[in-house]
């Protein structure tokens, strides 16, 4: 009778402690794994898996997971990356490279994703993730707001940077003067900036590099999509 209730105490215990469902697997392709967050064991993942809170979910190369949230968001894992769903309005994307297409939230439920190298909050939005060694984001779509996690960055925006362009090919027997005096000046110093529609930013330590959208960025959003597709 003891291990009875013991029995029926655990499983009661488990199921008010199982994090809430906050979206499911649309599809995995590949070696794709699974941890919640009471266990110390990752499980394999299969289409129709539920997503819950404190779920960590990795593939490893040559794989990949499309994970459909609970409002309609998806969110697409390439090889090698992972990423921890702390509840439905926060993820922390530990490494790899993942596809965020977000649909249109209140302020009160904006999205934030947690990098290495950055906080991100969005509001709705379709942007891409790289949290490899070549840190980046590119947002096809939308708005969201980048927030240093440490120190300020030095971010240099496209125009600015464009202009120091400009005036070292005018000027280049003065490239060296004009650098030492004014490369400080080419980068504003700040804790958080807005990433407009159609613009990449890299980032090396807290220097953030802003660039237009190119060719690369075509093929980036072109293969997550191509995945995207492939459920259809």
């Amino acid at each position: 009778m003891r291990v009875f209730f013991l029995s029926v105490f655990m499983t009661f215990f488990t199921f008010l402690y199982a994090g809430a469902v906050i979206g499911s697997v649309a599809q995995a392709k590949g070696n794709v794994k699974i941890k919640s967050e009471d266990s110390f064991k990752k499980s394999k993942v299969e289409a129709g898996l539920e997503v819950k809170e404190g779920d960590l979910i990795t593939t490893a190369k040559k794989s990949s997971a499309i994970i459909k949230l609970s409002d309609g968001s998806t969110v697409v894992l390439d090889e090698s990356s992972s990423v921890v769903f702390a509840n439905s309005s926060s993820v922390e994307q530990k490494e790899g490279k993942i596809y965020y297409k977000i649909t249109s939230r209140d302020a009160k439920n904006a999205l934030k994703v947690t990098t290495p190298f950055a906080i991100i909050g969005i509001k709705g939005t379709t942007f891409i993730v790289n949290a490899t060694q070549n840190a980046s984001v590119s947002l096809k779509e939308g708005l969201i707001g980048v927030q240093s996690i440490k120190e300020e960055f030095a971010l240099y925006r496209k125009e600015l940077q464009k202009q120091f362009d400009n005036y070292v090919n005018e000027q280049q027997s003065e490239f060296e003067k004009y650098k030492n005096a004014q490369t400080q000046g080419v980068a504003e110093m700040t804790k958080e900036f807005d990433l407009q529609a159609g613009n990449t930013i890299t980032f090396s330590g807290n220097n953030v590099n802003e660039k237009a959208w190119n060719e690369n960025d075509d093929a980036e959003f072109a293969h997550f999509e191509e995945l995207i597709n492939s459920l259809k």
